[in-house]
């Protein structure tokens, strides 16, 4: 008795994840976004003086000399997205360190592997982009991107199945 509660309760949990995905997701067209944190208007920067790598963080969203919000997001051949810093030479992509934080680094590897929907729930409701990593080994790194709370300005990446983190993607240009 006691399993068939607890399979009960653990399917009416997924059932629960589904409907709580936005349902007009697709993916993102080639292109240069901003992407912007609904809850706060950050937008994802990354330090230009340090050669265009290092830590990904939350800051405003301005163009200076110290940072950039705009990203580069191209379709890779195995069905991923490379998400890439713009006009950084040689081309940066964004990776995730062995402690889930992301950063700016080479486009080598499977750090460089993203899927990137767009959608809203609905007419008239807020468009969203949803940030997943999804390295092609099937490797233990994959996750969504979200801010952490714990960690002032800081990105991370988290395991699925966790609660999306909202942000609006403008196209730059």
């Amino acid at each position: 008795m006691r399993s068939r509660v607890i399979a009960v309760m653990a399917a009416a949990a997924a059932a629960t994840a589904v409907l709580a995905q936005p349902a007009h997701a697709a993916p993102l067209v080639d292109g240069v976004y901003r992407f912007a944190a609904l809850q706060d208007g950050k937008c994802l920067i990354y330090p230009k003086p340090g050669g265009y790598r290092g830590g990904v963080s939350l800051g405003d969203c301005t163009d200076n000399a110290n940072t950039s919000a705009n990203w580069r997001v191209r379709q890779r051949p195995n069905g991923t997205m490379e998400i890439s810093t713009v006009g950084s030479d040689p081309l940066t992509c964004l990776k995730v360190n062995d402690d889930y934080r992301v950063a700016a680094n080479d486009c080598a590897g499977r750090y460089a592997e993203w899927t990137v929907s767009i959608g809203s729930a609905g007419p008239g409701s807020v468009v969203w982009a949803d940030i997943e990593h999804t390295p092609g080994d099937g490797s233990g790194s994959w996750g969504k991107l979200v801010d952490d709370p714990g960690v002032n300005g800081r990105i991370v990446v988290r395991r699925a199945p966790i609660e999306p983190h909202f942000w609006t993607p403008q196209q730059v240009g």
